[in-house]
């Protein structure tokens, strides 16, 4: 038993059930027995069986997303949207969804660490570790040393940069911000824009405010009238949010801001099209459709920022003058940090606090942050996780993950947002705002801010709340809502705003001190001749959530390969570097090198490779150490000596194959090919296709009158969407007075469509599926033999051909098409007949169920299934403790030898199921949400009941729009497709005429 735990609490604390005793009793200096939660004398808001929610914001990334915390009995096990916020919409992305594993991480630090001479890692008591602090600043100052103190700190964008500067003045030391890729617009608005110009920004990955952005661009290329918003992706390599341009222009490298400055009419374009090697045609056209279609230009993005930034940011704000939007610069400056480091080199700097995103991973290797790290006599850091940095720092102070803190963050200028904790610490942990406040009254200056005296970061943050929520109630409506958000816009988009005038294109002078049609230099060895791109990652960012086995799972949205990183090189490239998919490359700039395998496809330039960052951490757990390369190693410590910006593009690599192919990535047991999920091409199978404009809007008018008669009988006619009785489900399933065979016996069939033209293929879906439905994590073997559990995947295909050459021509990415495939909960399952078991079933309300218990893993049911959306456990997986806190009590955790599937997340249809029956009413349309449905940044999904004809699902279907996949072997499936909307014509299957159809006049051209 515990010290301090009298025999009579403990008894108390036997009344508690589950992690949430363990959470609350592992409080460090906590014994307050009355804040758990006895079932005998439960808390007003804890209800045993039924979640509890709390609002909060996501600090995964620097967008802000409003979230709503799931916790049950004491532990937070979800995390969704909040529909409040206007960031999130109430959506999330794959990051946000898998937070609670960095919450519930195997590997955090689990309290306070200090290192000595000869002791690899000596834990300490927290008034030990913050003794130990105060004592070092007192010896500084009192030896007048007090100004080589140094705070190297994030931009918190809230009440910690108060406190923080108040703390560092009030003991004589000096700040220092470093926040990579902090620095870019998180309040453009362009859903209403007919055109949409992005110059490297990766807006639906990490650019920005992805989530929100994601929404906007949603809107924007919705068809409306015979008219959706254009896209065009200017850069030398297509990542996630370039594939679904309807355009990708790659200027020479290091001339996309000559490009901006044609546009925007600094540069002639004929000086321009021999600069960038783009045509004065394109040029021509794209400032006129720009002008035209009131157009909104993004970036600079993390993967071009050269020293030429200063003039690609001034053309992109001239660009958006008209809307009133220019390029952020808050905290880009990366000369601070640099000084710094060599301040530290040369012995300038005694103490040193690091609360900053990992430097000694995210700078440039040429930095040489490690090793100048190494000259500074202590170091403290407040890592939450072992990374490059924490593992050389004397003293580790870990603070709270976001889900266990209060604070607050100002996203963009009138959103004032609330972190609030869901649960209490899982370690014994502590928010670094209580330690600086602890350290505060060590050193006898309590009062480190004017006007505010407080013991805890809690009181400091409520004082300072005063001016946004100044009474009780304001601040409690605050916590309730997640912040204080401006007014919300007028709901819809009714398209895009005719333009003002405006002078695209035009002659305009240059402003002084730009260069005009400048390329920019490119450095390395003089025998090194590819250019690189060193870009964010959807799932890692910067590399602050690679250490999350959702997302190390999950297929990078682009490759579709997971649990390492990769040389990405065009075809022809490849055949003069001599390699094949796989094969390893070493990559050496004048900076440092690595090795790793290629991945050969056309989305990148011949003259160029790209890199992804995130990968090749040193440490940082379990499942992230030794896995993948970290290519900020090839970079310089270089910066856009005007802005002083960070700027890694700009560097010459040479590749060279290598003999060797180390095993740290998937690869097939079968050739020892890397291993690629899915595939490039459709093989002529119709699975996800696609429509033009100009044809969607001759349908809509032939359609007239017709719909939704004529369509729907059509989809009817293959089985359509009448519900199956029960009598003639196989005898005895289910039996004809259980629950499922009375429960609004023939009213109701559960349905879903999805829109082709909106999913951006980014996979939030399959990670949200993950969180809701207990899906374990196999690892890289596993998937390298096709065993990966994901009920749902995102396919991702080069158009619909069959021949493997059209996946590699230069023009393959151009037609680039997003399928979410999971269960199609068929009407006339091929599954449900060859169970031997009757493991798989039909409810009667038209889901293919799949009874757990009964299965004894034939894979009869696999084999027969057209879609490939059953999957057997072949293990039973672990999940390590305390990553099993986060399970969902509403779902079973399956053993080996079970086949799994996806069903609409029937805990949640049952459960409002009961809700309805419990107050006597229908189930309202809407109401049963899916996990996939809930987080989808774009809103690519519509579930509901299309038995009812006035659903949302049942109107969504009605689109001319709609068609199932295979619907030829009369399957029935519940699933309605609805194609994706391009510009021009669409590649169609070989064995098939296309529709005739007259090319737009804004067809996107190559």
């Amino acid at each position: 038993m515990s010290e301090g735990i009298k025999r009579r609490d403990f008894l108390k604390v036997l009344g508690v059930s589950g992690a949430g005793a363990a959470a609350a009793g592992c409080s460090p200096g906590k014994t307050e027995i009355s804040r758990l939660i006895p079932y005998v004398v439960p808390a007003e808001e804890i209800v045993p069986g039924v979640p509890t929610w709390y609002t909060s914001t996501c600090r995964e990334c620097p967008a802000g997303c409003g979230v709503r915390v799931e916790t049950h009995e004491g532990r937070v096990t979800k995390l969704e949207g909040n529909p409040d916020n206007p960031i999130s919409h109430g959506n999330l992305c794959a990051r946000g969804q898998a937070a609670p594993q960095g919450l519930y991480h195997p590997d955090r630090y689990q309290g306070p660490l200090a290192r000595e001479v000869g002791v690899r890692e000596n834990t300490i008591a927290w008034s030990v570790a913050e003794g130990q602090l105060a004592d070092r600043i007192k010896a500084l100052r009192a030896a007048g040393r007090g100004n080589r103190i140094v705070f190297l700190t994030k931009r918190y964008d809230g009440t910690m940069d108060r406190l923080v500067d108040d703390w560092v003045a009030a003991i004589g030391a000096r700040r220092v911000i470093y926040d990579n890729w902090k620095d870019q617009n998180r309040a453009l608005q362009f859903a209403d824009a007919g055109y949409l110009l992005s110059f490297g920004a990766d807006f639906l990955e990490t650019w920005g405010s992805p989530v929100d952005y994601a929404w906007q661009y949603a809107q924007m290329r919705d068809a409306r009238n015979g008219k959706r918003g254009k896209f065009v992706w200017v850069g030398p390599h297509r990542p996630l949010t370039g594939l679904n341009a309807d355009e990708w222009v790659a200027p020479n490298p290091g001339t996309e801001h000559v490009l901006a400055q044609a546009l925007a009419g600094r540069v002639d374009v004929p000086t321009a099209s021999r600069t960038t090697g783009v045509s004065t045609e394109v040029i021509d056209r794209m400032a006129r459709e720009f002008r035209e279609g009131n157009g909104v230009a993004l970036g600079p993005g993390a993967a071009i920022a050269g020293k030429n930034q200063a003039q690609l940011i001034s053309a992109i704000d001239a660009l958006n003058a008209g809307r009133g939007a220019v390029s952020s610069t808050a905290d880009a400056d990366i000369r601070p940090v640099l000084e710094l480091v060599q301040q530290m080199r040369g012995g300038g700097i005694e103490l040193l606090l690091v609360d900053a995103p990992d430097p000694g991973y995210t700078l440039p290797g040429s930095v040489g942050f490690n090793d100048a790290l190494k000259k500074v006599p202590y170091k403290v850091s407040f890592a939450t996780f072992p990374d490059a940095t924490s593992l050389e720092c004397d003293l580790v102070l870990p603070n709270h993950h976001f889900l266990e803190s209060w604070d607050d963050y100002v996203p963009r200028p009138g959103v004032h947002e609330i972190v609030q904790p869901g649960m209490r610490p899982v370690f014994n942990t502590k928010q670094t705002g209580d330690v600086l406040l602890s350290v505060a009254q060590l050193l006898g200056t309590p009062n480190v801010s004017a006007g505010i005296t407080a013991t805890t970061y809690y009181d400091y943050l409520r004082a300072s709340w005063a001016a946004v929520a100044g009474s009780r109630d304001a601040w409690r409506d605050a916590v309730l809502r997640g912040g204080v958000y401006p007014a919300a816009p007028a709901a819809g988009v009714t398209g895009f705003v005719p333009p003002p005038p405006s002078t695209a294109g035009a002659a305009v002078p240059v402003p002084a001190g730009e260069s005009a049609a400048q390329p920019m230099p490119f450095e390395g060895e003089s025998d090194a001749q590819l250019h690189l791109v060193v870009y964010p990652s959807y799932r890692f960012y910067d590399g602050r959530t690679a250490n999350r086995p959702w997302l190390l799972e999950l297929p990078d949205p682009v490759t579709k390969v997971s649990w390492g990183s990769v040389v990405e090189v065009h075809p022809r490239t490849a055949d003069d570097l001599g390699v094949e998919q796989g094969d390893y490359v070493t990559v050496s700039s004048a900076y440092g090198k690595l090795t790793a395998p290629v991945y050969v496809w056309p989305g990148v330039r011949p003259d160029t490779i790209a890199i992804q960052a995130g990968l090749g951490h040193p440490a940082f757990g379990r499942f992230t150490e030794g896995k993948g390369v970290n290519p900020n190693v090839l970079l310089p410590a270089a910066y856009d000596p005007a802005t002083g910006r960070a700027a890694s593009y700009g560097v010459r690599v040479k590749v060279v194959k290598e003999r060797d192919k180390p095993l740290n990535l998937p690869f097939s047991p079968v050739d020892g090919r890397l291993f690629e999920a899915g595939n490039r091409l459709q093989r002529d199978r119709e699975i996800a296709e696609a429509v033009s404009i100009a044809d969607l809007a001759g349908l809509q008018k032939k359609g007239e009158g017709e719909i939704p008669g004529e369509r729907i009988e059509e989809l009817r006619g293959y089985g359509g969407f009448t519900p199956v009785p029960v009598e003639t489900a196989p005898a005895g399933y289910p039996p004809p007075e259980s629950r499922y065979g009375q429960y609004i016996q023939g009213a109701t069939r559960w349905a879903m469509t999805v829109d082709l033209n909106r999913c951006i293929g980014c996979g939030a879906c399959v990670t949200a599926c993950y969180a809701e439905n207990n899906i374990p994590v196999v690892g890289p073997k596993e998937v390298a033999r096709g065993r990966a559990l994901e009920w749902m995947r995102i396919e991702r295909y080069f158009g619909p051909g069959s021949d493997d050459a059209q996946a590699m021509a230069d023009d393959a990415t151009d037609d680039v098409r997003f399928l979410p495939m999971f269960c199609q909960q068929c009407g006339n399952a091929p599954c449900e007949t060859v169970c031997p078991v009757y493991a798989a079933y039909h409810t009667a309300d038209g889901l293919n169920g799949q009874v757990y218990n009964r299965c004894v893993g034939t894979r009869y049911c696999a084999n027969n299934c057209p879609y490939k959306v059953r999957y057997f456990n072949w293990w039973t997986y672990e999940f390590v403790e305390p990553l099993n806190w986060q399970l969902n009590p509403d779902v079973a955790v399956r053993e080996k030898g079970v086949m799994e599937k996806c069903t609409f997340c029937v805990q949640r249809i049952r459960e409002v199921e009961r809700t309805a029956q419990a107050q006597n009413r229908p189930i309202k349309d809407g109401e049963v949400v899916p996990a996939c449905v809930q987080t989808c940044p774009t809103e690519v999904f519509t579930f509901g009941n299309i038995q009812d004809p006035n659903s949302e699902v049942t109107q969504a279907a009605h689109s001319v729009r709609s068609y199932r996949v295979f619907e030829e072997l009369n399957t029935q499936p519940a699933i309605v497709y609805l194609k994706r909307v391009t510009l021009g014509e669409p590649k169609h299957s070989t064995y098939r005429e296309p529709p005739a159809a007259a090319e737009p006049a804004n067809a996107p051209a190559h």
